[in-house]
């Protein structure tokens, strides 16, 4: 059956593409037409060739997950039945995977299953995801949900961008150092090591070790290689258990420079989502349920469960959250004024939009931050590598002289 690319207007007027199978130009404005689309441009598109099961090893990028954001949310905000939104999605989207799991979706939800249940049976979806379209089914907002979830995933992807053109002058020097480490003890240390032998002096404790790890290096490299990969499935397994994700996530939360990081970015997002939960009207107990699973960290998820406890047993929200070391006292004064004053919503808008703002300044200075941690990394490489090879180069010039 041919297929067509196509231009066309919604009920809103926004411009919608993408292409569509049918016997003919009448045939698909027919579509178009149930799918509540007017037409602009229609044209034949060329087939390409597809190998067969390659489909399935196509990666969902978050792009496709915030284009499917957006134009659900402006398909469904138009009054588009939802079914015939995700049937429309199905047609426009160029991932051939995501496009497998738009259909699968639409099958469960004509099946009569809910939204969120159909998407979080599939795990191209964070788990945010899923649980935000399930309080935006509840509170009966699911469009602003789906244009909040758009903007969170475009804030996401956004910063994750900036992180690695920021640390790409940190990745080079450490590649640098890791080729210079490998000539190093696969060229250079055996030649001194052989030298210094032919003198049999004592060597200092420096050039010991250098010397044991160089021969370590080229001698029993795969047994570094086996321990290598065995530590790293065993922390892999480590970070499955609820224990080991918790001491882990903990820990991230301390690491210079990307630690502070994380936690602005956690608590933007703690923000984010419970001051638009608590807008919809969903209660405060199952919000803060909701938000405990979208941080994506464990230790403060404990916490906000902890806090959802306190909440259940009457306390305010301030309260129990000022018990915790990861709420810092700005926040828990705006959230006291919001809860004071009955704007809780705004106040934890611009708690979320002022972490935002020092995300975006701590990712601007990364380079800058991370410098000193490196300068002081390669000092000392450089440090020990001149004492181990020179220092016994004074032990061989008094032999020399004598």
């Amino acid at each position: 059956m041919p297929s067509f690319q196509y231009r066309a207007r919604d009920k809103q007027g926004s411009l919608v593409t993408g292409s569509l199978e049918a016997e003919n130009k009448s045939q698909l404005e027919s579509a178009l037409d149930r799918m509540g689309l007017i037409p602009i441009q229609v044209m034949a598109k060329g087939r390409s060739l597809k190998l067969p099961g390659l489909d399935s090893f196509q990666k969902i990028s978050p792009q496709d997950l915030i284009l499917f954001s957006r134009q659900l949310a402006t398909l469904f905000g138009a009054g588009v039945p939802l079914t015939r939104s995700l049937y429309a999605l199905e047609r426009q989207v160029a991932n051939p995977r995501f496009v497998q799991i738009i259909k699968a979706i639409r099958e469960e939800v004509e099946g009569g299953a809910s939204l969120s249940a159909a998407i979080s049976k599939h795990k191209e979806f964070p788990e945010l995801y899923a649980n935000m379209i399930e309080a935006g089914e509840a509170g009966g907002i699911l469009e602003g949900v789906l244009d909040r979830l758009a903007f969170m995933l475009e804030k996401t992807s956004e910063n994750r961008s900036k992180v690695k053109s920021a640390t790409l002058y940190p990745k080079i020097v450490i590649g640098a150092i890791v080729a210079a480490v490998v000539v190093l003890m696969n060229f250079v240390i055996p030649k001194f090591a052989k030298l210094y032998a032919s003198f049999k002096i004592e060597l200092p404790l420096p050039t010991r070790i250098l010397i044991v790890l160089s021969d370590a290096f080229v001698n029993y490299w795969y047994i570094a290689l086996v321990l290598f990969i065995i530590l790293y499935l065993g922390f892999r397994s480590y970070l499955k258990t609820e224990s080991g994700k918790l001491n882990w996530d903990n820990l991230s939360l301390r690491i210079p420079v990307f630690g502070p990081l994380a936690h602005k970015s956690i608590l933007s997002r703690f923000s984010r989502v419970l001051g638009s939960l608590y807008k919809s009207g969903l209660p405060i107990l199952q919000s803060l349920d909701i938000v405990s699973r979208a941080v994506e960290n464990k230790a403060i998820a404990a916490d906000i469960k902890r806090i959802e406890e306190e909440v259940r047993a009457g306390k305010s929200l301030t309260e129990p959250m000022s018990k915790s070391r990861h709420f810092p006292p700005m926040m828990l004064q705006m959230v006291t004024v919001g809860e004071d004053t009955g704007n809780l919503d705004e106040m934890l808008e611009k708690v979320a939009q002022y972490y935002d703002q020092e995300v975006d300044a701590t990712i601007r200075n990364l380079t800058t931050l991370l410098e000193p941690i490196l300068l002081s990394f390669i000092f000392a490489m450089v440090l020990f590598l001149a004492l181990a090879i020179f220092l016994p180069m004074w032990d061989i010039m008094k032999i020399v002289r004598r």
